[in-house]
């Protein structure tokens, strides 16, 4: 179950990038260093292998948040 989530808001759109449970200080380092030009690109490897890269440029030209994950209420 995913807690949290990053949300980057970008002129070119809103992406969110989903944080497993246990690995937030691990996104949050990775967001640091793209922010300070020592790391190019956040990669992220999606359930069907899929692979979404977050480029370091896109990352400094946006509007970045680590929020809760809003859970779907059953009805």
């Amino acid at each position: 179950m995913h807690n949290k989530i990053i949300k980057i808001k970008h002129v070119t759109g809103t992406y969110i990038i989903e944080i497993k449970d246990g690995r937030l200080n691990e996104m949050q380092s990775q967001l640091d260093k793209c922010l300070n030009d020592e790391q190019a690109a956040i990669v992220v490897k999606g359930e069907n292998g899929d692979q979404f890269v977050y480029p370091s440029d896109l990352i400094k030209n946006s509007f970045i948040a680590i929020v809760d994950r809003e859970e779907v209420k059953a009805l």
